[in-house]
This record gives C-alpha cells, structure tokens and sequence, in this order.
C-alpha cells in the first residue's frame, strides 16, 4: 500500500465548525446597586395572620424585611453571575432584581427562561435556528440523545424542559439570561456539563449570564466572573474573577479511564447507536469510563475492501491482490462505531476519546465514515482530516451499499440492517496519521523484545 507518496496534508483543509463566534472587546465595569426588600406584613389580615403575628412578635408597625441594601454589584455586559445559597436566603430575589436594572439600559436583551413560551414543535425545529446551530446549542444544554431532539417540549421530563428552555432563550441571541433554580433538576454529573458548556458559550459568544441555584458544586465548572454567595442571616459576599478564561477541562476529567475493551461491550451502548448493531470483524474496541460506569466505546474493524475516498486520499488503483490485502489489513483500520453516553456529549469528551484511542491504536493509518460528519465537527477535532463526501455512482438504485462495494446486480457487502438504515447516506470519509504514535509503539515492543 503505498501511502506516503500522496499524502499531502497542506492541501487538505480540514473542514471547519459549524458555528462561528465573534471577538468582543473587553467592556468597562460598572458598579450596580441593589436594593431588595419586602413588607412584613401580610397582605390580607385575618384572625390567622394575627394570631401568627402575636405567637412571633411581628407588630403591625413592623416595616419592611430588607434582603439588600445599597449591594454593589461590579458586573460588565458580558459576564457570567452565580448566586448561591440556601433557600430563602435572598438570591432569586437579587438576580431578578439585577435583570430588572439589566432590561432598563437601552438596547439591553434580556431573557428570563422562566417568561418563555414553549413551542409546539419538535426540539431539532423549536428553536427558529439553522439545523446545525439548534444542534449545538441543544447539545450544549444536554439534549443531544437523538430521541429528544425528535420530541416536543410537552413530551419532555421537567429536567429535560427545563434544559430545553435554556437553548430556546440562547436561540433568542440575548444580550442577557436570566435563570433561576440553574441546573436544580439535574443529575450532579449532568450539571457539571451544562455549567461547563454555558461558561464556555459565555466566552464565545459574549452573552451574559444571570444564575441561581441552592447547588454550588457547579460553580468550579461554571467558573462564574462575579460569585455572589447569600445567607440566611443577611451577610453577603460578592467574589470576582478577573482571571482570563482559558482553555479548560471539566471538573471530572481526573476520574475519567479508558481502557481496552472487546465486543462484548458493545450492547451496553448498542441503543445509542441507530444504524446497525452489526460490528463486522472487530479488531480493537476502546472503553472511556467514569468512575466504574462506562460512557463510551470506539470499536476499530477491518477496512472495507474499497472505498472512492480512500483511493483518492492514498493514490491507489482500487485493484486487489493477496498481498495488497494483507498491506490494507497491517496498515490500516476502521473506526466502525463511537457512541457517548447522552449525559455526557458536548463536552468536548468525544473529540478526545476518539484521539486518545486512536493514538493507541499500534496501525499507522485510521479511516472512518461518518454521516454525521455532516453536522458536528467533532472527528475534526479529535485529529482526523476530511478528505470529501462518499457517494455511489448510483445512489437512486444501490444507495449506501455500492460505498462498500455492492456489485452490478445490487447484491451488497454490508448486513441488511445497514443497508435498510443507511441506503440514502452520503457518508463523510476521514483520515487520521497515527504513523508516529504506530512507530513509537512499535519501538517499545522491539526494546522489550531484547530486553525480554
């Protein structure tokens, strides 16, 4: 197989996100004032409220209960704010009144998730966006499991609507978002990412975030520009970080492994995977965990005997000896499958578990197709290059099956499921080099071999 001869990767242009973000300039700060009070007294007396008042001490001369009191509160127009604290404590009543001084600066957007109107349509075209961002931004809100994106809000959990309300306001292209009970409804882990993905579309986009929550433990990866902390006895404390925002991983990345793994991983995440649970003849599989749950898997196969792509990414003729077969096979390998669990994509997880398995693959060259390659990025980011779009000569007649070689007669060489499932894809093909890693790794069995 002679693959060094024509690749070129300079004349290759790996294809780009979907999603582009601006630049903004640093904004002067500006300090706020706060003032939130409520009365005491109850609204309506009755014999009921008396008695309450009597048993407590409350007169009715009693004025007001003050929360704040001329609280500065230094913000800019593009910062992330976290207030937390036990209930009752103040901090819904602070962030509601902030965005109230928010909406009455001129020309200020402000949105509260809790104002929003559901549509009722399916989530993919809910939010009045291009395809690919609605896709981004509901998977940055954790709703990228395909079952969701196909259902409409009323047929959503309340934690699944509620994240469901943060990409609709994100929709919106607000200068400002303001949500109470932030991430309340949500599994811990589940939590992490969603502050983990809004401080990172914070930064990208320059949106500006309002945010409450009894629940603290997201404010490592929220990594909030202003913390506002409340108390039960009326204190306050107010913490900038006026640290520049750099690349970062999520909180959890320390408890995260991968390992290698065999088929019989594969059901575990078989119902993530829509096209076919058929894997071919497996040569490697890759396992990411969390703790003692696995979140993950890539399953590496023996390459198809021809691909167009392939051809014209390597320079070959597409004609096939025993000896030629054997190069394919030492040379290179396909990565048939990569499913994430739900709970944990848009971090930025896949593009690095597919490179770390990649990179321990002992092949010199990796290849995969991916109809999604249409929408997200992110085999891009793990490291792949895209070479072009694969398509049959007849795709009305044979469909997907001709990709792989389907003969004139319309007999294929993939499994029925496959066909059925993808028979109108046009599949993206991709390139990754392992060749330094593939030679580093076999210079370490040779060194152990001697030493051996």
């Amino acid at each position: 197989m002679r693959c060094e001869a024509k690749y070129c990767l300079p004349r290759l242009t790996p294809h780009s996100s979907r999603l582009t973000f601006a630049t903004f300039p640093s904004p002067k700060l500006f300090d706020m004032q706060l003032n939130v009070s409520y009365d005491l007294r109850p609204k309506r007396a009755s014999v009921n409220t008396s008695i309450v008042m009597d048993g407590f001490g409350i007169g009715f001369e009693t004025g007001q209960h003050t929360i704040a009191e001329d609280f500065e509160l230094p913000i800019r127009p593009d910062d992330v704010v976290l207030f937390t604290g036990a209930s009752g404590s103040g901090k819904s009543s602070l962030m509601r009144n902030t965005g109230e001084q928010l909406r009455d600066q001129s020309g200020t957007k402000v949105v509260n998730v809790d104002d929003l109107e559901l549509p009722d349509r399916v989530l993919v075209d809910a939010l009045g966006v291009p395809v690919h961002e609605s896709l981004a931004l509901l998977s940055a809100c954790g709703l990228a499991e395909a079952r969701l994106l196909l259902r409409t809000p009323n047929e959503l959990s309340d934690g699944q609507r509620y994240r469901f309300r943060l990409a609709l306001a994100l929709a919106q292209h607000p200068d400002w978002v303001i949500a109470d009970e932030f991430t309340a409804t949500l599994d811990r882990t589940l939590a992490k990412i969603v502050a983990f993905n809004i401080r990172r579309l914070a930064h990208r986009t320059g949106i500006g975030f309002l945010l409450a929550t009894t629940h603290d433990d997201v404010a490592s990866d929220l990594d909030p520009s202003l913390h506002v902390v409340c108390r039960l006895d009326g204190r306050m404390e107010c913490t900038r970080n006026d640290e520049p925002i750099s690349p970062r991983k999520i909180s959890f990345f320390d408890d995260l492994k991968i390992t290698v793994g065999s088929k019989t991983d594969w059901p575990a995440f078989a119902d993530w995977h829509y096209r076919s649970h058929h894997l071919g003849l497996v040569k490697r599989v890759s396992v990411l965990w969390h703790g003692e749950e696995k979140i993950g898997i890539c399953v590496f196969a023996s390459p198809p005997i021809s691909l167009s792509q392939r051809n014209r990414f390597f320079g070959l003729n597409g004609g096939w000896s025993r000896t030629s077969l054997r190069a394919l096979n030492s040379q290179l390998v396909t990565l048939s499958r990569v499913v994430l669990h739900p709970s944990y994509r848009g971090a930025g997880l896949a593009a690095w578990f597919i490179r770390e398995s990649c990179r321990a693959c002992p092949w010199p060259w990796i290849e995969t197709l991916a109809q999604m390659g249409h929408l997200n990025p992110f085999f891009e980011k793990a490291g792949f290059v895209r070479v072009g779009v694969t398509q049959s000569k007849n795709q009305s007649r044979r469909g997907h099956s001709a990709i792989y070689g389907g003969n004139r007669n319309g007999q294929t060489k993939i499994s029925h499921e496959t066909h059925e499932k993808s028979r109108h894809s046009q599949p993206v093909y991709y390139v990754f080099d392992n060749r330094s890693e593939a030679a580093r790794d076999q210079g370490q069995e040779v060194r152990a071999g001697k030493e051996d």
